[in-house]
C-alpha cells in the first residue's frame, strides 16, 4: 500500500518539479534529454573521428544549446577524459575575444622565477595582444592523447563581424588538416549552415552539419514522460495530447506546461495531470513570465477598427499547416479563418492584413518572404506560435471541435507537424 503523503511530502514534490522542468534554461542532464538520436549519433560520430567537427543549426527554441551541453554525458569513456569548454558568443565579440574566453578555462602551473615557486596560470594569460588562428591551432594541439576536448562556440549568429566568422572557418581548416585531437562544435540560430558561417563552403568537407528539427510527438511526450516518471506523477492522455499539440515541438513549452500541469495537480494534492491542470498551466503562461511575446502580441493585434480582426487572423495563422521550415501561405490560412469567423472568407479579405503582419507597423510580428502573389509567411519568433494558439482558447477564437482536438493524438487537418 502506497505511503500516504504528507504536508511535507507535497512540499518537497512541488519543490523538485521547478528543478525537473526548466523552461528558461537549457537541459543540462543527459538522462533528461528527450529523443535527438539521429543528431547525437551526428555529434557523437564527429567527436569520434579525428579532424572532423560539427555545426549545429536551426530555428530558435528547438534545443541546439541543451544538445550542445549534454553531448558530453553521451560520449563513451573508457581511459579518456571529456574535456567540455563552452564559450556563448556576444554580439560584442570578435574571433579573438572568444578564444580568449575559451583559453581562460585552460589552466596550467608555470615556476615564476626567483625562488617564487610555481603558479597557476591560464592560457589567455599568454596572449596580451590577441590570438591569431595560427595561436588557436598551436594551443588546441597540447591537448593529451587521452583527453577527448569538445569545444562548443554557441549563439554563434550573435556575431557581427563578418571577418571574425572567416576566420572561425579557416581555423575549423586549419584544425581539421593538421590532425588536431580536438572537435569545435559551432552552434547558432541559422535556416542554413552557409547563413551561419562564412566561408563554410571550405570546411564543408571536415565538419558535421546538424540541423535540430522541432521535436517529434514521440520527442515530446518522452520529455513530459521522463520528469514525472521522476517525481512519481502521471499524465492523462487527453492532458498529454493537448500539451504535445499546443507546443508545437517547442520544447521550452513542453517544459512550461508540463510545470504548470504537475504544479496545478499538486496544489490538489492528487499525483495524476488531468486536462483541468494543462488548462490552468495555459492560463499561467498567458499571464505570467512570457512578457516579450505578450507585448509582441499586442503590438501586433493591437487596432481602434473592430473589422480588422488581427487577433483571429493570427490565430489562423498559428493553426496553419507549415512547410519544414515552418512557412504558410494565405491559402492555408484561409480555412482555419474560415472557421473561427465561422463564414467563408476569400483570401483578398485578409491578405492585406497578412502583409501588415509582416510589417514594421505590426512589429514584424510574421516573416514575409517570396514575391507578390505567391507570398510566403511564417512566425518570426516561432514560441509566438504555441502562445497565440493559446491566447485563442482563452480569448474564445477556437471552436469546441478544435479544443478536443488539442486533446487528441494526430490532428493533421488542425495542427502542422
Amino acid at each position: 500500500m502506497a505511503r500516504k503523503m504528507t504536508d511535507d511530502d507535497w512540499r518537497a514534490l512541488r519543490f523538485e518539479t521547478g528543478q525537473m522542468f526548466t523552461p528558461s534554461t537549457p537541459v543540462g542532464v543527459a538522462d533528461l534529454f528527450a529523443g535527438r538520436t539521429d543528431q547525437i549519433g551526428k555529434l557523437l560520430d564527429a567527436v569520434s573521428e579525428r579532424g572532423r567537427h560539427a555545426i549545429i543549426y536551426g530555428e530558435p527554441g528547438v534545443g541546439k544549446t541543451s544538445i550542445a551541453q549534454t553531448l558530453r554525458y553521451f560520449v563513451p569513456r573508457k581511459v579518456s577524459t571529456v574535456r567540455y569548454l563552452r564559450k556563448a558568443v556576444f554580439s560584442t565579440d570578435t574571433y579573438s575575444t572568444i578564444w580568449l574566453d575559451i583559453f581562460r578555462q585552460v589552466k596550467f602551473t608555470a615556476d615564476v622565477g626567483d625562488g617564487q615557486g610555481t603558479r597557476e596560470f591560464t592560457v589567455s594569460d599568454l596572449y596580451a595582444n590577441g590570438v591569431t588562428p595560427s595561436d588557436v591551432v598551436r594551443e588546441l594541439s597540447n591537448f593529451s592523447e587521452n583527453d577527448i576536448p569538445i569545444i562548443v562556440i554557441d549563439e554563434f549568429n550573435l556575431i557581427s563581424d563578418a571577418d571574425s566568422s572567416r576566420l572561425m572557418a579557416e581555423t575549423i581548416k586549419a584544425v581539421s588538416d593538421e590532425g588536431v585531437n580536438v572537435t569545435i562544435v559551432v552552434v547558432g540560430i541559422s535556416d542554413t549552415v552557409e547563413d551561419l558561417i562564412a566561408g563554410h563552403g571550405s570546411i564543408a568537407r571536415c565538419t558535421e552539419e546538424v540541423l535540430m528539427p522541432r521535436m517529434n510527438s514521440r520527442e515530446m511526450q518522452d520529455l513530459v514522460g521522463k520528469r514525472l516518471g521522476k517525481l512519481g506523477m502521471r499524465i492523462e492522455e487527453d492532458a498529454k495530447w493537448k500539451i504535445i499539440n499546443l507546443c508545437k515541438g517547442l520544447p521550452a513549452f513542453a517544459h512550461a506546461l508540463g510545470k504548470g500541469g504537475a504544479l496545478s495537480s499538486i496544489s490538489r494534492k492528487r499525483l495524476t495531470i488531468v486536462e483541468e491542470d494543462v488548462d490552468r498551466a495555459i492560463d499561467d503562461v498567458i499571464g505570467g513570465s512570457q512578457n516579450t511575446l505578450k507585448n509582441d502580441y499586442e503590438v501586433a493585434t493591437r487596432s481602434n477598427q473592430e473589422r480588422a480582426r488581427f487577433k483571429q487572423i493570427l490565430t489562423a495563422c498559428a493553426m496553419s499547416k507549415t512547410d519544414e521550415s515552418g512557412y504558410f501561405t494565405a491559402k492555408q490560412v484561409q480555412g482555419p479563418l474560415s472557421d473561427i469567423l465561422k463564414k467563408d472568407i476569400g483570401i483578398d479579405g485578409f491578405n492585406p492584413n497578412l502583409k501588415e503582419l509582416a510589417s514594421d507597423k505590426r512589429g514584424n510580428v510574421l516573416q514575409q518572404i517570396g514575391t507578390e502573389r505567391i507570398y510566403r509567411y511564417r512566425f518570426r519568433n516561432p514560441a509566438m506560435q504555441p502562445y497565440v494558439i493559446m491566447k485563442g482558447i482563452k480569448d474564445g477564437f477556437l471552436d469546441e471541435k478544435a479544443r478536443l482536438a488539442l486533446s487528441s493524438p494526430g490532428q493533421p487537418d488542425l495542427f502542422s507537424t
